[in-house]
């Protein structure tokens, strides 16, 4: 804010522009932020993956970090005239990556080498080498992802991943070094596309 004072002499009018410092205080700030969405109340559910007649018990428990999708437009340049023009064509999702805790019998480790094996079969296979049905290894497969409210654990909003299968699964540790820790892994989930929900 700009505070002017016009100062009168007999033969000039000198204009005083000062800067007035806003006020600030710790209250003010928590009262302009409000109540704010926090990372760690989430909740994650894949629905659906029990093609090999294998599941991961408690899967929003064993999924300590997720990511809420991403999407983005893609485009193509339009040069016909003037100056170029981005237009779209279609719109492309991002693919998600979960950290996922192992239980000592490694249930969820074996359940996504699995699911991989699957959908490419391995070496050892008689049919190595070979691609299943897209039908068969991801569709009416979801992933649901929640933010919860700090307040009240209700939903706020929900993201819903369709037709979602793993592509990557990381290397795990194993170390004499890390002995108050436990296992986990990440994986790499791609879908067809998403929807969201705000309540």
């Amino acid at each position: 804010m700009i505070a002017t004072a016009l100062t009168t002499f007999p033969d000039v009018i000198v204009k005083d522009t000062r800067i007035a410092k806003p006020s600030f205080s710790i209250s003010a700030l928590r009262s302009a932020v409000g109540v704010i969405a926090r990372p760690n109340m989430f909740n994650c559910v894949l629905t659906g993956a029990q093609v090999f007649n294998n599941k991961i018990p408690n899967f929003s428990y064993r999924c300590e970090k997720a990511e809420f999708p991403g999407r983005t437009i893609a485009t193509t340049d339009d040069t016909f005239a003037g100056p170029t023009m981005k237009l779209p064509y279609d719109m492309t999702y991002n693919d998600i990556t979960l950290s996922v805790i192992c239980s000592e019998d490694m249930k969820e480790r074996t359940f996504f080498e699995t699911w991989m094996d699957y959908i490419v079969k391995p070496a050892t296979s008689p049919d190595a080498g070979t691609i299943a049905y897209h039908s068969d290894y991801a569709r009416g497969l979801k992933l649901e992802i929640d933010q919860l409210s700090s307040a009240t654990g209700n939903s706020l909003c929900t993201y819903i991943c369709y037709d979602v299968y793993p592509i990557a699964i990381t290397p795990m540790n194993a170390t004499w070094d890390e002995v108050n820790t436990y296992q986990r892994f990440g994986v790499t989930l791609t879908y067809r596309y998403h929807t969201f929900e705000k309540y």
